[in-house]
Formats: structure tokens, C-alpha cells, sequence
């Protein structure tokens, strides 16, 4: 049975202080991503970090997109501007980042290739917090605790908190990749889409074994997207325009007050898309939510955690 599709407005979500350990104040607006599928969690999210925000040279257990709409994201491996965007593969090293200004964009963390189960910001958050009232501090991306017989660990702040849930040690996967990769879209052309008129693309990558993909799409005036039933789950992030969707206009934009969230889940059901202005979107794609489901119904999910 085809899925309902999910379709917000970044203006309509709180702004909260997030809490995950590091250097310096991020204010957040987390989309709304349900997979459906058990165990298997996303976070999408509208993020500012403020002058002064930073985390020590890490690596992760997890695969993330990020995009960049205002400032400059500051990293010894390398900067991101307005409208550039990277993919940060699980088990590769990056950073230290310290910001000198503030910078806002979009970042997905998900599930990488490894099938090492995520865990949200919220979970995060709780575990942080949990940490402290035993004890524990946390300062510069570093948790340190002090035991009664005098023995004192550091650790970075996410590995903390991520055996603090799991009640494992945390074990990071081979890296993929040498380096994250950082797009420059402004270098890409628009192709024409060869199905629909008036319709352009920007296909800026595809990482992994699970297909997970980045990229624009560009509608001119007048142009629209039929009503399908889509195979694979996309996110869809609208940026510049307006569209017509379910009877309702809705606008893009790249602050914490303008912009369209789209939530296209496995087998879903989305309507025609038209426009009068032209608008344009930055889409994530994401074919791993059902390779999983088929693993899944099949028996051959072989969790990593």
C-alpha cells in the first residue's frame, strides 16, 4: 500500500538549544523522518552553529550529508560555503572545526553502509544528561570523569554517550573513503530531465553501498510533477520558489523561518507538484531504506549492533 508523504514548513518547527557535548551554542529544527522500518532512524535537521562552536578532529559510526546556506563552515579539512555541501563518510577522520563566524544549512545523519544502528539527537541528549548527574563533565567535544580512586578517562563526547545507550564499547568501521568529500555545486551543469519538460538536475554524488545520493533539481515557471507512487525514499528540501502541492502553496528559503520540507518514504504517494514561480530543491535520496526493508521480510538483516 503506497505511503503518505510529509510535507512541512521550517517555520511551523520549535528552534531549540541542542545539547550534544561539543564547543559552543547550536540552535536546531529537526524535520520530521519516520522510516517506518524498526531500529532504523534518521535526523534531518535545519542547524545553526554560532561563532565560537567547535568540535575536536573526530569520526563517526554513521554516514552525514551536510549543506551549507549561510557563513562559512571552518575545518582543517576544508572549508564550506554558502551553497556547497559534503557527504562525511562513517569511520573517516575530519575536522578539528572551530567557527569564526556563524554558519546554518541543513545536515541528514543516518544509517552507513556498515548497518551500525544510529541514535538520534534525542537519544544523545538523554545519555548526555545522564552522564552528568553520575558525575561526568563534558568540554571541547571531550567527556571526562573522575573516579573516587583518583582514575580519570576522556573521551570524545559522542562515544560517551553512544556506549553509554549500547552498553558496548564503541568500534568504528573501516573507512570507505581517504577524506570527506566536499562538493562545490556551482562547478555542476543542469541536465535536462529527459521524461518531464521544464524540469533540470544537478546529480552531485552517489556514496556507498547503499546508493545514498545527493543532488538539486530545478523546476522552471510553469512546470510540474506528476501524482506516483515513488520506489525509493528522497528527501526533498526546497530552497528558492514556490510550489503547489495538496491544494496548499508553499515556499522555499534558507533561513530558520522560510524554506519546504519533503518526506517521500519508500513506495510513496505524492501528489502533482506545479509551480507558477519556479523553485528549486535540494534532494537526498536515499534507496537504503528499501534495500532494508526487502533484507529485512527476507531474514538477511545482520545488525552490527
Amino acid at each position: 500500500m503506497p505511503r503518505p508523504v510529509t510535507i512541512v514548513s521550517v517555520a511551523d518547527l520549535p528552534l531549540i538549544e541542542q545539547s550534544i557535548g561539543r564547543e559552543g551554542q547550536i540552535l536546531a529544527k529537526t524535520f520530521p523522518l519516520d522510516t517506518g522500518l524498526t531500529g532504523v532512524k534518521l535526523d534531518f535537521t535545519w542547524l545553526m552553529h554560532g561563532k565560537g562552536y567547535g568540535t575536536p578532529r573526530h569520526r563517526h559510526t554513521f554516514d552525514q550529508f551536510r549543506i551549507t546556506f549561510e557563513g562559512i563552515r571552518q575545518s582543517d579539512d576544508g572549508d564550506m560555503g554558502p551553497g556547497e555541501c559534503g557527504y562525511f563518510p562513517e569511520g573517516v577522520a575530519y575536522g578539528p572545526q572551530h567557527q569564526d563566524e556563524m554558519e546554518a544549512g541543513l545536515i541528514l545523519q543516518f544509517e552507513g553502509p556498515s548497518g551500525i544502528p544510529y541514535l538520534t539527537h534525542e537519544e544523545l541528549d538523554a545519555a548526555r544528561q545522564r552522564l552528568i548527574a553520575e558525575g561526568g563533565t563534558f568540554a571541547k567535544g571531550v567527556y571526562t570523569k573522575t573516579f573516587p580512586d583518583g582514575r580519570k578517562i576522556n573521551k570524545d563526547s559522542h562515544a560517551a554517550c553512544f556506549e553509554a545507550i549500547t552498553g558496548r564499547k564503541m568500534e568504528f568501521p573501516e573507512g570507505r573513503y581517504d577524506r570527506p568529500i566536499l562538493i562545490k555545486p556551482q562547478h555542476f551543469r543542469w541536465v535536462p530531465d529527459r521524461r518531464l519538460s521544464g524540469i533540470e538536475h544537478k546529480h552531485l554524488g552517489t556514496f556507498g553501498e547503499r546508493r545514498s545520493g545527493l543532488g538539486l533539481m530545478r523546476l522552471k515557471a510553469g512546470a510540474k510533477i506528476p501524482a506516483h507512487v515513488q520506489e525509493d525514499a528522497q528527501i526533498l528540501y526546497m530552497s528558492e520558489g514556490s510550489i503547489t502541492y495538496a491544494g496548499k502553496t508553499w515556499i522555499g528559503g534558507k533561513t530558520a523561518t522560510q524554506g519546504t520540507y519533503i518526506y517521500i518514504p519508500p513506495e510513496g504517494d505524492l501528489k502533482e507538484i506545479t509551480t507558477t514561480t519556479g523553485a528549486e530543491f535540494w534532494v537526498i535520496s536515499l534507496p537504503m531504506l528499501a534495500e532494508i526493508e526487502a533484507e529485512t521480510k527476507a531474514g538477511l538483516r545482520d545488525r552490527a549492533a
